[in-house]
């Protein structure tokens, strides 16, 4: 996968409460999503349990590039970084903090169906 889920950062603060990612390759963002799963009982993803998700807007991002998905309201953002690098910010809206009892799977979604079909 062109990205890496680094992690979810300050849970339980609204603020400050992110996920963040990081690409490995030059990626189109709009082919992933964040999935906010249930936890199984061993901490993993429970199957069928999403009960909410991001997906990213199209844009194409570099290597090296950083993609921040807060959890709070906000508008989306883009910062250049010292070393050349970009930090996409991306805002979920919720009014809460969601991590606390939920583990986030980044998702592939570049194939993918829907119905029903537009007429």
């Amino acid at each position: 996968m062109n990205l890496d889920l680094r992690g979810i950062e300050n849970i339980g603060d609204l603020e400050r409460e992110r996920v963040v990612v990081r690409a490995t390759q030059d990626v189109d963002i709009g082919d992933f999503a964040i999935f906010k799963c249930r936890k199984s009982a061993d901490g993993g993803v429970a199957s069928g349990h999403v009960p909410d998700a991001y997906w990213f807007p199209d844009r194409t991002i570099k290597s090296g590039d950083f993609v921040v998905l807060y959890t709070k309201k906000g508008t989306a953002s883009e910062k250049k970084g010292e070393t050349g690098s970009t930090t996409y910010f991306y805002y979920w809206g919720w009014a809460r903090s969601q991590w606390s009892d939920h583990i986030a799977a980044l998702v592939h979604t570049a194939a993918w169906d829907f119905w029903p079909e537009p007429k």
